[in-house]
């Protein structure tokens, strides 16, 4: 007979490491907070158009702007553009070579011209609670239907979802018009459900920073305040 028991680290979940996020630095004054077409087309102007479709922009993490629940309400804000901004951007390793071609290159974002600096690369996680602080809807739909539709599509993914609660509604301003969003947080999933939702996001509009998601805290402070 032969017999091995199962050792820790056989038995932990190893993420992927074909999907992850790259995460540049930046240098400029000010941005501003609905930035998202710009920040498209501007790096449109650099990547392949291939490549655009397949990358998710996460948008640039300004001082004031939070995690996407509570967002300034005026869209053409302008925030300044700390030292600790950060671009990411959600890419397949096939691709990771051409994005990270953009150090050295300056953007012109709007009216307002970024460097771009180094940028070093970040896993996917396996925190079981995920938050997008961007999901593309119908203006029309109910939030309650709009949870029953998200659950639909995560379920074509082999994603058994337990607990959802949606954050604020948004505006993204675009050539072709505005694109109603809303923020949405997810719990309660196993560590390669969660990586499989940060590999393929949900819904359109990921050069836009929509459907992507990050890991969240948990979902039990926003639910209670909600309460």
């Amino acid at each position: 007979m032969f017999w091995r028991e199962d050792s820790e680290s056989e038995k932990k979940y190893q993420v992927p490491d074909d999907v992850f996020d790259l995460v540049f630095k930046l240098r400029g004054t000010n941005l501003d907070i609905d930035h998202a077409f710009a920040l498209s087309q501007a790096l449109g102007s650099h990547l392949k158009l291939d490549t655009c479709s397949k990358i998710g922009v996460h948008g640039v993490r300004m001082a004031g702007s939070g995690n996407g629940w509570n967002r300034p309400e005026q869209s053409d804000a302008m925030l300044p553009l700390s030292a600790r901004a950060r671009l990411a951007i959600r890419v397949h390793q096939d691709d990771s070579d051409e994005v990270a071609g953009i150090t050295n290159r300056t953007l012109q974002i709007g009216s307002q011209e970024v460097a771009i600096g180094e940028s070093t690369k970040r896993k996917l996680s396996t925190l079981g609670t995920l938050h997008a602080r961007a999901v593309c809807c119908d203006r029309d739909q109910a939030e309650a239907d709009f949870l029953v539709e998200v659950a639909e599509l995560l379920k074509r993914m082999n994603i058994e979802v337990s607990k959802m609660i949606c954050g604020r509604s948004g505006t993204i301003r675009t050539a072709d018009g505005p694109i109603f969003t809303r923020a949405l947080m997810i719990a309660d999933l196993e560590p390669e459900e969660s990586v499989t939702l940060q590999q393929q996001g949900l819904g359109g509009g990921r050069m836009l920073g929509c459907g992507l998601f990050v890991p969240h805290r948990g979902i039990n402070p926003v639910h209670n305040v909600q309460e």
